[in-house]
């Protein structure tokens, strides 16, 4: 019960055009070889506190297929994103159309989860793109994010994501996961801190060295 009245919060709380922050389509590279899987983020930045979102995604359905990234759920799912807090998130919609080209995701933090700002990663699709492809479009329809006080931002939507295709293009480099970067860091920072120690145990040995006989 508590899940339904966070997300009928945010559907009928009170509209703002936002002033603040801006959310945006992106990808490593708009140029996609034919036949190939490719990924697009939809990212947020500078956004104040927030909830919950209600997107909507459009999508060239004869140019590109989603591939879904749940295949325990019903329909076509996109991944979600780290910007929200990934363990206290209730989703109501993440589904798409395949036959309109259309995606929406509906989804709103519970307690004890604080409040989202800033910047980061909303969510990601991933595509493949058949042979005859060409040109498309990925564009955001409308994008409204939840407060917990009732209050919602409108964001007035970017130009869309063009892409082309072609055969001579290069393969998109696969997106590093939440944990390669986070095992990344972390192995970096063992490295630093046995470099550390390292140079630490050196220093008095250079001391002594030094000394008269």
């Amino acid at each position: 019960m508590k899940f339904i009245v966070c997300i009928a919060v945010l559907l009928v709380s009170l509209s703002a055009f936002a002033e603040q922050g801006r959310i945006y389509l992106n990808t490593s590279d708009p140029h996609i070889k034919t036949g190939s899987e490719f990924y697009v983020d939809v990212m947020v930045d500078g956004l104040p506190e927030v909830y919950g979102v209600q997107l909507t995604l459009n999508y060239d359905a004869r140019t590109m297929t989603l591939i879904d990234q749940d295949t325990k759920a019903k329909g076509v799912q996109l991944e979600q994103g780290h910007f929200l807090d990934e363990d206290h998130l209730y989703t109501l919609r993440n589904q798409a159309d395949s036959q309109k080209g259309q995606i929406q995701y509906i989804v709103s933090q519970v307690a004890p989860a604080k409040s989202a700002l800033g910047s980061g990663r909303l969510a990601r699709l991933y595509f493949t793109a058949p042979d005859n492809a060409t040109n498309a479009e990925i564009s955001i329809q409308s994008a409204e994010f939840g407060t917990r006080n009732g209050e919602k931002y409108v964001y007035v939507p970017q130009a869309p994501l063009a892409l082309s295709f072609d055969a001579s293009y290069q393969v998109q480099d696969k997106p590093a996961s939440g944990n390669q970067i986070w095992a990344f860091g972390s192995a970096a920072v063992v490295l630093l801190m046995i470099l550390g120690g390292l140079l630490m145990r050196r220093r008095p040995a250079a001391s002594h060295a030094g000394q008269p006989a």
